[in-house]
């Protein structure tokens, strides 16, 4: 995971890798090493059925917060089209269930033997009670099971960004 911080009013920024993900706005990108392939047995080998990162979460005391999260899914399969999934959640040691932040599902075309991208991005605002500790991102391949199978991921390449928000 690479770190963008964005100073306000300068147009210079500069990358460094980062542990936690911290709340202000700072813009963190997510490449393809950063995510773990999710796999179902299938045809005596092992499907990739989709792909999740885990981090933790810095700086969520209860207050409001937007929840940013978008990318670019690359693909090569072999027949139709296909679609993908990105699902935001969070997670704290103090609950029994993760918090839903939000869900994209955006869909690749392809044209004259050509596999265009997948867009899914969220924005949520939400209060999270100060339970958002760990984040995860995950990016599921849709469709029955032989279609996620022939459907290869060749790059994930997406941005989480979590800001504070003031009350009116």
């Amino acid at each position: 995971m690479k770190k963008l911080i964005i100073v306000s009013s300068l147009l210079t920024a500069s990358q460094a890798f980062a542990a936690p993900v911290d709340v202000g706005g700072v813009a963190y990108e997510l490449g393809f090493n950063d995510f773990e392939p999710i796999t179902v047995p299938y045809a005596g080998r092992e499907a990739v059925v989709a792909y999740e990162a885990k981090f933790a979460m810095d700086g969520d005391f209860g207050q409001n917060l937007n929840y940013r999260v978008d990318g670019l899914v690359y693909t090569r399969w072999f027949s139709g089209n296909m679609a993908a999934t990105l699902s935001v959640t969070c997670n704290s040691p103090y609950i029994d269930e993760p918090i839903f932040i939000g869900e994209d599902m955006d869909f690749g075309i392809r044209i004259d033997g050509v596999s265009y991208l997948a867009k899914p991005a969220i924005s949520s605002y939400l209060n999270t009670g100060g339970n958002c500790q760990e984040l995860t991102v995950r990016i599921d391949k849709e469709g029955h099971l032989s279609r996620q199978f022939y459907t290869r991921v060749t790059d994930l390449q997406f941005n989480v960004q979590v800001i504070e928000t003031i009350p009116r």
